[in-house]
């Protein structure tokens, strides 16, 4: 009978392969190239960068051009299929890319009907259910101001311009009397909104080692336009070579998304199916933490989670590297000045992951995290987020699990049910990636859970007959407890093939329930002492292999 079963077990895992093979192919693909949309908004700030040798032509033509071939019909620029949440965002990027054009003279057919579009859609700004972009309030202002100086008319009313002004003069009033270096580099991260009032030679400190400010298109292109610094200049060109003439929003955008993959498909259960390709981002991230890349130092959520996914998966890696983002450290940073939520998720996860007992800066870590995101759950700014009930949700479930108490397979189980599909991000601008909330992700786990349950169901009917044949439900003084010793097997040791492991797990578990039963209620004392001699005298012969 137990040949009988293997055979069905490894027939079913057979054909759960096969089903799967087209979805794992795709996501296969998606290790190797990791795709990030395009941002018109900061594709616009590149094509408004001066030539330094003729001021009255763009150093980025190719830039300009694209924007005249990449209007959508409506006379924005944007996505083509936009969440309505997310018209606000599509009026900033259409602003950016009037002015671009305005600049250099040309595309006045796409400026007239893209002033059409934010006149007829201008309501949307003062939505407060919409998706705002980071530093919105500044960098549209910004942008009338720059209108202005364009004499460029736009279509809007005095007294809703004069509203935005006093929304913007409100938050920098606000952003002063907070004397911290979390809101300089925020001040500093906007600077295309402030233009010429901003003191450039401070916003340079921000520069990175690849020559841009924050890692930002646009915040970079600025600065080149203000100062023609050369690190700027070299970064801007190494991105066009990369991308085209038509930039994305955050560059590089390499082990994040990357780790995000390996911790969806992790979290979903479907890692068995993409070893080869979780060992490589493992080891490429392990190779960047030792050789101390800006890519994971500068940055709490990539830092946070390449420090939990290396430990988890048995890489030496310090905790050290997180004292950059201790609490003090945090909140005076740009993400922390912006209550960046994920990356306080980032962390309080990793803080979970002591194994020395020396961490303090861990421990640390954990208390002011965990009191930032309770905090944060009963703030009305949570109102804010994009996908509040999922945020909500996530914080609590994170929150009330922690990883030690959490039976893994269960742990699937929740998170293939608060799964969300959204590939949408938001920065200065929205943008989406492949690797993050991808539907394939899901398809796979569901398809992959329910093929495993059907192979559990089979397994649970072996374990029956088993009991049944061995006439242990006759014994009238045992609990019956084997669907609890099964659901404790296969809700820790789950994949497929491990099924002779499970059921062995099981019998045991059924075995050591009835010995433990007849000890405290069923046998003699005269069969007791008797069962231990026979157990004393059997010690190298295991006793449940009697019953198997």
């Amino acid at each position: 009978m137990h040949n009988r079963v293997n055979i069905i077990v490894e027939i079913m895992i057979l054909l759960i392969m096969q089903c799967f093979e087209g979805t794992k192919e795709r996501i296969k693909k998606m290790f190797d190239q990791i795709e990030l949309s395009v941002s018109y908004y900061d594709t616009a700030w590149v094509a408004m960068v001066p030539s330094p040798t003729s001021p009255h032509n763009p150093y980025f033509p190719g830039c300009v051009n694209w924007l005249l071939d990449n209007q959508l019909s409506d006379g924005s620029w944007g996505p083509s299929h936009r969440d309505p949440l997310l018209t606000k965002d599509t009026i900033s990027s259409t602003l950016a890319c009037i002015l671009a054009l305005r600049r250099w003279g040309v595309g006045e057919e796409q400026m007239k009907k893209g002033l059409q579009f934010i006149e007829s859609h201008f309501a949307s700004v003062s939505d407060e259910n919409q998706h705002t972009p980071v530093g919105f309030d500044i960098i549209f202002s910004g942008m009338i101001e720059y209108a202005k100086d364009l004499n460029l008319n736009l279509p809007l009313r005095s007294t809703d311009i004069d509203a935005l002004f006093r929304k913007r003069d409100l938050e920098l009033r606000s952003c002063h009397r907070e004397n911290s270096k979390g809101r300089e580099a925020y001040l500093a991260y906007v600077s295309e909104g402030i233009g010429k009032c901003q003191d450039w030679g401070k916003v340079m400190k921000y520069q990175r080692q690849n020559g841009s400010l924050f890692n930002s298109p646009s915040t970079t292109a600025a600065a080149l336009a203000h100062l023609q610094n050369a690190g700027c200049l070299y970064y801007l060109h190494a991105l066009l070579e990369k991308f085209g003439n038509a930039v994305p929003t955050v560059h590089p955008f390499h082990l994040y998304p990357r780790l995000c993959m390996v911790e969806t498909i992790e979290s979903l259960g479907i890692g068995q199916h993409f070893r080869k390709e979780i060992t490589s981002v493992l080891d490429e991230t392990y190779r960047c933490w030792l050789q101390g890349e800006e890519e994971i130092f500068l940055d709490p959520a990539t830092c946070a989670l390449a420090f939990r996914i290396l430990r988890v998966s048995g890489y030496d890696v310090s905790s050290e590297p997180l004292t950059g983002f201790a609490e003090e450290h945090f909140f005076n940073s740009l993400g922390g000045y912006l209550k960046d939520l994920d990356a306080a998720l980032e962390l309080f996860r990793a803080s979970q992951m002591i194994i020395h007992p020396d961490e303090q800066v861990l421990k640390k870590q954990n208390s002011w995290t965990s009191h930032f995101l309770k905090q944060e759950l009963s703030s009305s700014s949570m109102c804010a987020y994009k996908q509040k009930e999922y945020i909500i949700q996530k914080v609590n479930d994170i929150l009330e699990f922690p990883h030690y108490a959490s039976l893994e397979r269960l742990l699937h189980r929740r998170n293939i049910v608060n799964y969300t599909v959204d590939d949408i991000r938001m920065l200065k601008t929205s943008y989406c990636s492949s690797s993050i909330g991808n539907k394939d992700f899901i398809r796979l786990a569901v398809e992959d859970f329910n093929a495993c349950q059907s192979i559990y169901r089979e397994e649970l009917k072996q374990l029956e007959r088993w009991v049944q044949e061995k006439r242990l439900d006759k014994l009238k003084f045992a609990r019956q407890k084997l669907a609890y010793c099964y659901f404790s097997a296969a809700a820790t040791i789950f994949s497929p093939e491990l099924s002779d492991a499970r059921i062995s797990w099981a019998k045991n578990g059924v075995l050591t329930t009835v010995v433990d039963d007849f000890f405290d209620v069923g046998g003699s004392e005269d069969e007791l002492l008797n069962l231990i001699q026979l157990v004393e005298k059997y010690s190298l012969f295991p006793l449940y292999l009697i019953f198997m």
